[in-house]
């Protein structure tokens, strides 16, 4: 079994929020994307290390964001004609485990821009053959994807969510069935249905697209809570998602 480099310098730690890179380090929205496009492993095709493995309890994710040209100049891979806010975008940042990270950053003229671009081009057709995501004909093919995703959120939120009674005693045993199941159900579902709404968005009409901004919102704030360590208060899931489409 491959060993996590646990060790991790706070600015390479993606749920680090407090360090900064200044106008390189991605924004929320960017953050977002990075994740749903991971789908959960690292983006190196020839390592495929799980994320957000069982057991780690405590350490919510293995997760790294990687700049592909440096973050600062003298850095690995550097392109001093990028504008710091440049380095901070999405297509300048792939999402890697601890020792692909530092494999990476520590032989860069073995792990090049061009080679680190292939391999999350690589990850993200991978990840879309697997989901099968792609443009649907009708409504009723849309609905048809979210709603296996949304009857099993909302199994699990009635089962153990935090709005049943154990939410006046933190140290219930469903309080920590209920974290573990958001980080490896709620978010992945969620997740899976924001991509199949973004690729189908022609079949929306306004109000549902108004619902999947909020939804999006809504999973945003799941992630910065369970994933990153923020404890922040977020929206309430939005209801009107169990219509989209119908």
């Amino acid at each position: 079994m491959k060993s996590h480099r646990l060790n991790t310098t706070a600015c390479e730690r993606i749920d680090t929020m407090a360090c900064s890179r200044g106008k390189a380090t991605p924004n929320a929205a960017t953050k977002l994307k990075l994740f749903t496009d991971s789908a959960g492993f690292c983006q190196n095709p020839k390592c495929n290390e799980q994320l957000f493995p069982n057991g780690f309890e405590g350490y919510p994710h293995l997760a790294e964001m990687a700049h592909i040209f440096a973050a600062t100049d003298g850095g690995p891979r550097t392109d001093e004609a990028l504008s710091q806010e440049e380095r901070g975008t999405y297509d300048n940042i792939i999402l890697l485990c601890a020792n692909c990270h530092t494999m990476a950053d520590k032989t860069p003229e073995h792990h090049t821009a061009e080679l680190m671009k292939a391999w999350k081009a690589e990850h993200n057709a991978k990840r879309e053959k697997a989901f099968g995501i792609h443009s649907l004909s009708t409504r009723e093919e849309l609905r048809s994807r979210l709603q296996p995703l949304l009857g099993e959120n909302a199994m699990v939120h009635e089962e153990i969510g935090p709005d049943n009674d154990y939410r006046f005693n933190p140290e219930a045993p469903e309080a920590a069935a209920w974290k573990q199941r958001v980080k490896t159900t709620i978010i992945p579902n969620s997740l899976i249905m924001l991509a199949w709404l973004d690729e189908n968005r022609p079949l929306l009409n306004d109000d549902e697209h108004e619902t999947r901004e909020k939804f999006r919102f809504h999973v945003q704030g799941l992630m910065m809570r369970h994933l990153e360590g923020q404890n922040l208060p977020n929206s309430r899931f939005p209801t009107k998602m169990n219509s989209v489409a119908n």
